[in-house]
């Protein structure tokens, strides 16, 4: 995916729904849903059956929140999702954002991301 986005939250979302869809976020980075399941830590069946359910849509926003961060830096959706699951940043442990975000450092990726956007290294 090239594309150059302007809101990631309708990239996320199934037609006609309101709530984050995991397995669109999923496919967006290349993962399995059972590694989105432990990454949002609901059971895969919640996630596919329930993907509205509070928990799941809580940790999609974390997601959401630092794909958007990282997006406002690297346009391009399919860069975007490259770095967020592969690139390990040394203040965040040597941690991609997609762990940090897994091990509840939410903040820290979106401290990092607005370090670097404002011209720090990271």
């Amino acid at each position: 995916m090239s594309a150059v986005l302007q809101d990631s939250t309708e990239l996320f979302r199934e037609p006609g729904q309101t709530w984050l869809s995991p397995a669109k976020f999923a496919s967006l980075l290349d993962l399995d849903l059972a590694t989105m399941a432990t990454a949002l830590g609901v059971h895969r069946n919640t996630m596919r059956l329930h993907p509205d359910s509070p928990r799941t849509q809580e940790r999609m926003r974390d997601y959401n929140r630092v794909f958007m961060a990282l997006v406002a830096i690297k346009p391009d959706a399919g860069d975007a999702a490259f770095h967020m699951k592969n690139t390990p940043i040394r203040v965040l442990g040597q941690r991609t954002l997609f762990e940090a975000v897994q091990d509840g450092d939410t903040g820290k990726a979106l401290r990092y991301l607005q370090s670097i956007s404002g011209g720090q290294n990271g």
